[in-house]
């Protein structure tokens, strides 16, 4: 049986994963698929998780403040990797996301930039908890359309 899967040794599938699941219409997102082709040899990734619960009667002003946070932050910031934002089914106000940075440093300054704190301090009396959990990356992986 032949074996479909293809395996990427590194951080270049994070770009064909977004390709996969929103579709890339236009070469904006294949040049981003070029350009992030950045291998973790030395351990230097930054991938975390973020756990939110978000109050239920703020969660639409929540995701305003959030898609504008993550768009901004893909758009200005070159070491900014992936940022995958999900809701649970069944209970749309816990939130994932799914963070990848090049580098400590890049993480720092995310942190730090002003888009970044429009959206922590415009949210703050949102967001009941907040979890983060750093990861040690294993294996990417994606199929192409």
């Amino acid at each position: 049986m032949k074996n479909n899967k293809r395996v990427f040794p590194s951080i270049t599938v994070t770009a064909l994963i977004i390709c996969n699941i929103i579709g890339c219409q236009d070469n904006r997102e294949i040049a981003i698929v070029e350009r992030i082709n950045i291998s973790d040899e030395n351990n230097q990734l930054i991938i975390q998780l973020a756990e939110l619960k978000v109050d239920s009667s703020q969660i639409e002003i929540y995701l305003e403040f959030l898609k504008e946070e993550i768009q901004t932050s893909v758009d200005k910031e070159p070491g900014v990797l992936t940022l995958y934002a999900m809701k649970e089914k069944g209970n749309p106000n816990n939130i994932t996301i799914v963070e990848i940075y090049t580098d400590q440093e890049t993480y720092e300054s995310h942190t730090t930039s002003p888009h970044f704190r429009k959206y922590r301090n415009g949210t703050i009396g949102m967001v009941d908890s907040l979890k983060l959990t750093r990861m040690n990356p294993i294996i990417f992986a994606s199929k192409p359309k």
